[in-house]
């Protein structure tokens, strides 16, 4: 149809409504009907298409803003003037005609010729944007996976480009999330200043992450799991509209980590930053505590150190994830974390948190997921931590005591704690309830807690802690031990306390009026603290040593009275152990010893003195002093070898071992009774260094702790591994290291691990010369576990000395004095003289007394007992 016909029509139908038929052409009226029945085509469809396109237009209007007036004049200004002509034409024809609807009929194309007016508008992309975008696409190695057109200029279209969307003209949004896209982005990509939600994530970009600075209408930003391996200092200028920032598991500055900056504290609108496994150093920022939009905070796996910042205190934020820090990981309390009730997921776990579970975190209503594994929080776990209804709570690896309280908690783990009990429900021993309050008002020092395990500090041994020959707790030794608190009043419930020795502490406090109840006890050593007054009326009886503690001694009205130590309780110890010590406190006074070693006549020492080793104490102050009885005379030319609280005198060493000779170490030579030395410990510090056999890492391959052979470093654990291996020979009867048995049982340490858990197996294993007894086997398994755990790969879960010392001290048989009316006399009359009683004996068995002379004193001892080796002599008997 020719398109001045359609004017003439419309122009007719417009100002002559009543003009007649004859007036038209005919060819008018063909032209009329032909458009009479198109837009009776159209209405039809319009009509259809109606309630279906309503929402869909609508949006897409929403969505385009308004028309920008300011935009510059470019060719498709033209088309909008001849495309607004064509429009004002159609719908004045459209209006004109009858019975069409024409209300509707000009809504809907008026808005369909817009749309089509404004993409025509606004098709040219901003050019600096072009520019970045083709850099972008330029750097990359794969860009073919972007689809993006070879020649196109206009990213922003129509049509535009994948993944890009755009606003008058300037790029807004570029979404190629787990694409593969490999290479770096741009140096000016903060150029695109009206991007406002960037997606790149699960992608493989590397190099530098450019700077985002003064991106200010960035809302969204996703960078985690690429390759970036640098971050600028100034990325978070500016970022002041963003409130999604990831950055997770990109390896920046791996060497040396690397900070967030202060700056990112300015943007207030941030509710989600996470940045996990990106190499984080140093403190947590206090900054992240106090914005208030913060909601979620991820950055575990990073190397996160200090404590949880005092700001967090009533923060506001709901998922914190700060677990698995390398590097030794966060430290401090958790105490914080009770006060930030917003909280739904809490991931503490592989850090080194100490203290107690706050009672407050029983009011975090809200939580879900609460995990602390592998931290070293100690103490009860919290009543109100029961009672929450989480979805999973995870409480492994800790040193928490006490009862195992029933949970709540839909998944709840707890295992490799101190707890009293294995299931959840059942109580301790009110023994075992007096002792956790005890060493609580301590603050549940690790150095205890680690070791005090059970519910029966007697069945299995607690550092500290001995018991009498009924079971029964008797004496608490914790001096020296650098504790800190109060004495707590629980002590009264432990009846069958005998002694208290807690002095040389940093203990405060009173000391508790219910001791004064205790009945039996009859010392309470406390010096060398700083308790107040008042002090206690206990009986008579009590020996009460307070002596060091300024604010007591000035209540009894005077300076400190001389005191004597009372001899300390025997032990289980199969060496007799001469004690005799005094001890004045003055000004200048030096600190009491921890232990008294005597060694029986030293033949290199003049007029057969014997000598007294006092080993150091805390603060490393020695005595060494050698003289007959009590007298003492000094060292003179007496060699010692100190190594941490044991001296010994290398003459002894010396002496004991044939100068050290290499058939003296454990494991080497005959079985002829010689003292055997290691060449672990105190014989490496021997002054002859060729003496002592050792290798490069001064040990024997066998006994070597892992950690110390790997890295060289010492620590005294590494010769608690090798005492370890020490007890797995005397169990076996084999060697540490043998190359001629099986490669299973080659390494003794490794195979011994393997089998510890299997009690027949140990039995089978113990060494035939002991003639192992069932009622032996209980101390058997006890020395097997211990030898297990002195071997433990791990350096921090294999004990002190202290405690292998006691463990090993309760299994020595102990002695009890015969009632004289059942004693066996074997058919001797003990009431004859002794040279008597030698004669009868002389007379009854001739083959057992040849080579003697007994009626003289001075060879009773024989110079060599039959079956002892050549080299032993009286003075070794002696």
């Amino acid at each position: 149809m020719d398109l001045l016909l359609v004017i003439r029509v419309m122009d007719r139908g417009y100002h002559s409504p009543k003009h007649s038929e004859n007036e038209i052409s005919d060819e008018e009226t063909e032209t009329k009907n032909d458009f009479s029945n198109f837009f009776q085509d159209i209405k039809a469809g319009l009509q259809e298409m109606m309630n279906s396109l309503s929402g869909f237009f609508q949006n897409l209007f929403a969505g385009l803003g308004a028309v920008d007036g300011s935009a510059k004049a470019t060719s498709g200004d033209k088309v909008v003037g001849a495309s607004m002509m064509g429009l004002a034409i159609m719908i004045n024809f459209f209006c004109h005609l009858k019975d069409m609807g024409c209300d509707q009929i000009q809504i809907y194309i008026t808005i369909l010729l817009w749309l089509c007016i404004s993409s025509v508008a606004y098709s040219v992309t901003h050019p600096g944007d072009f520019a970045i975008l083709n850099d972008f696409r330029s750097g990359l190695e794969n860009p073919e996976l972007l689809e993006w057109p070879d020649k196109g200029d206009d990213p922003c279209g129509p049509p535009s480009w994948p993944h890009v969307l755009c606003s008058d003209g300037r790029v807004t949004q570029i979404q190629v999330q787990n694409m593969g896209l490999k290479g770096p982005l741009p140096k000016n990509f903060n150029q695109l200043v009206k991007l406002q939600n960037l997606g790149m994530q699960r992608n493989k970009f590397n190099g530098t992450l450019p700077s985002f600075s003064g991106l200010s209408e960035l809302n969204f930003a996703f960078l985690d799991f690429n390759e970036f391996d640098g971050i600028p200092s100034d990325f978070f200028h500016g970022l002041s509209s963003v409130r999604v920032l990831a950055l997770d598991e990109n390896p920046f500055n791996a060497s040396s980590g690397w900070s967030i900056s202060d700056e990112l504290q300015q943007s207030a609108q941030l509710v989600n930053f996470s940045c996990s496994g990106c190499n984080v150093v140093g403190p947590l920022p206090d900054f992240f505590g106090k914005m208030p939009s913060l909601s979620l905070l991820s950055l575990a796996y990073n190397r996160l150190s200090g404590s949880i910042p005092e700001s967090f205190r009533d923060s506001m934020l709901q998922i914190l994830w700060l677990n698995n820090q390398g590097d030794g990981g966060m430290t401090g309390t958790i105490d914080v974390i009770g006060t930030m009730t917003g909280l739904t997921e809490v991931w503490l776990h592989g850090n080194q948190f100490s203290g107690t579970i706050p009672d407050s975190i029983g009011d975090l209503t809200s939580l879900q997921e609460l995990n602390l594994n592998g931290n070293k929080l100690v103490g009860l776990i919290p009543p109100g931590l029961a009672n929450l209804s989480l979805r999973s709570l995870v409480l492994d690896n800790n040193m928490l005591m006490g009862p195992i309280p029933k949970f709540e908690a839909a998944n709840v783990t707890f295992s490799s704690n101190s707890f009293c009990q294995s299931d959840p429900g059942e109580q301790c021993s009110p023994t075992v309830n007096a002792l956790i309050d005890f060493i609580g008002a301590f603050g549940f020092p690790q150095n205890l807690v680690s070791q005090w395990t059970g519910n029966d500090p007697c069945q299995r041994p607690w550092v500290g802690i001995m018991c009498s020959s009924d079971s029964q707790v008797s004496v608490i030794n914790l001096r020296g031990l650098n504790l800190n608190g109060s004495l707590s009043p629980s002590l009264a419930n432990l009846d069958s306390l005998l002694e208290i020795h807690l002095d040389r502490n940093n203990l405060t406090g009173v000391v508790p009026m219910s001791l004064t109840e205790l009945k039996s006890l009859r010392l309470l050593d406390i010096k060398e603290n700083n308790f107040a007054p008042p002090l206690p009326k206990f009986r008579d009886a009590v020996k009460i040593i307070i002596d060091g503690n300024p604010q007591l001694v000035a209540q009894m009205g005077g300076p400190p009275l001389e005191i004597t130590a009372p001899v300390a309780p025997s032990t289980n110890s199969s060496t007799a152990l001469l004690y005799v010590y005094c001890y004045k406190k003055k000004k200048d006074s030096k600190k009491a010893p921890l232990a008294y070693v005597v060694h029986p006549k030293d033949t290199f020492g003049p007029d057969d003195m014997v000598k007294i080793t006092v080993a150091s104490d805390m603060n490393g102050y020695n005595q060494i002093r050698t003289g007959p009885e009590h007298s003492l005379n000094g060292t003179q030319n007496t060699h010692v070898i100190q190594d941490g609280n044991a001296i010994i005198s290398v003459q002894v060493l010396r002496k004991a071992t044939e100068d050290f000779a290499p058939k003296n170490e454990i494991g080497r030579g005959g079985d002829d009774f010689r003292a055997k030395v290691s060449d672990f410990g105190l014989v490496k510090l021997a002054p002859d260094r060729e003496r002592s056999i050792a290798t490069r890492l001064a040990g024997t391959f066998g006994y070597l702790a892992p950690e110390y052979a790997v890295t060289g470093k010492i620590t005294t654990k590494a010769d608690v591994f090798s005492f370890g291996v020490v007890l797995m020979e005397l169990l076996t009867g084999l060697m540490a290291l043998d190359e001629h048995r099986s490669a299973e049982t080659r390494y003794l340490a490794e195979w011994f691990t393997q089998i510890k858990s299997d009690k027949k197996k140990i039995n089978d294993a113990v060494d035939p010369t002991i003639d192992a007894k069932e009622e032996n086997f209980d101390s058997i398994s006890i020395v097997a576990d211990l030898a297990g755990h002195c071997t433990a790969r791990d350096p921090n879960h294999r004990p002190d000395m202290g405690h292998v010392v006691s463990v090993l001290g309760q299994l020595v048989e102990k002695w009890v004095p015969f009632d004289s009316e059942t004693e066996d006399l074997s058919g001797i009359d003990y009431n004859l003289p002794l040279t008597q009683m030698l004669k009868d004996w002389k007379v009854s068995d001739p083959a057992n007394n040849t080579n003697s002379n007994l009626l003289d004193s001075t060879e009773s001892i024989p110079n060599r007992p039959t079956g002892f080796a050549d080299s032993f002599t009286s003075a070794d008997a002696r």
